[in-house]
């Protein structure tokens, strides 16, 4: 992306305009039932219910939409109070942001409003869950926000309607974000570092290579399954949800690949800390970062 195009996409951003705020009145309630249909493509089976979330936000949970200049919600973040290892944490189950807003960081303003609300609560952790087949997902979790995790669950929500999972099981991420992390903090306060993958790469292990022979379409070569280094990327297809949609025998491929890394390496002690994105010659590349804890 060229400095022009880099400036200009900055200054779109900064030209749209969002506020952060509770739930202002009953109708925010129906308007975000909407804006999970439209984020989530699915059936209302798996809508989060009025009812669930007025009685979560009561009982400890917290509520939050992003509002236009125009004053109408554009998306909202919505945590459930828990409890792990006997200290108080929230757990983000939904984000979700209309079509039209997706580019202009409207979701990493809530998770960092719900951060903020959580802090104050004096709550110092906040969970989440999310598909590692998404890499942009795990970039935004991983990479933007800094969450961490240890654990790789198989087909936690079983079948469901939303597009995103068709076809699959529904493996999920559990993750954790420690809001009193410094390097956390500093994360946050200066951004994502730029990476390059061909000086990254040679001082950092790779447990696989992918290959090409479909346009599109990139396999993985069989991966190392004993690497011992403090820390090594283990490399995904950036278009592994384009991937979903065009090729279920290679998406699922990807989807017992990722079991057999992350199972085997959590088990070792590993966790995975980071997701690179870079380009190179012309074309995107992604990974996991797993660090020996």
């Amino acid at each position: 992306m060229s400095p022009t195009m880099t400036a200009r996409r900055k200054k779109r951003k900064d030209e749209i305009k969002v506020t952060i705020e509770p739930f202002r009145n009953q109708a925010d309630y129906k308007t975000c039932e909407d804006i999970q249909r439209e984020a989530l493509h699915s059936q209302d089976i798996d809508i989060i219910p009025i009812p669930l979330l007025l009685q979560a936000s009561r009982s400890g949970g917290i509520l939050l939409g992003a509002y236009s200049g125009l004053g109408d919600m554009v998306g909202f973040t919505f945590s459930i109070l828990g409890i792990i290892d006997d200290k108080p944490v929230q757990n983000c189950s939904i984000l979700a942001v209309r079509a039209a807003y997706r580019n202009f960081d409207v979701g990493f303003k809530l998770m960092l409003a719900l951060r903020k609300e959580a802090c104050k609560r004096k709550i110092t952790c906040i969970t989440t869950s999310f598909d590692p087949m998404q890499p942009l997902l795990s970039y935004f979790f991983l990479g933007k926000l800094g969450f961490r995790t240890d654990a790789y669950e198989e087909n936690l929500y079983g079948e469901t309607t939303s597009q995103s999972d068709r076809g699959l099981p529904t493996d999920r991420m559990s993750a954790m974000w420690d809001l009193q992390d410094a390097e956390t903090v500093k994360l946050l306060e200066t951004g994502p570092v730029r990476h390059d993958f061909r000086k990254e790469l040679k001082r950092t292990s790779v447990i696989n290579q992918l290959s090409e022979n479909v346009p599109g379409l990139h396999t993985s070569s069989p991966v190392k399954t004993d690497c011992s280094a403090n820390l090594f990327l283990f490399e995904v297809p950036y278009n592994l949800q384009e991937i979903k949609n065009r090729d279920l025998v290679a998406a699922t491929e990807w989807q017992r690949t990722m079991r057999k890394v992350f199972h085997g390496y959590f088990k070792k002690g590993y966790s995975v800390t980071d997701f690179w994105t870079a380009e190179q010659d012309g074309r995107l590349r992604a990974g996991y970062i797993l660090k020996k804890q």
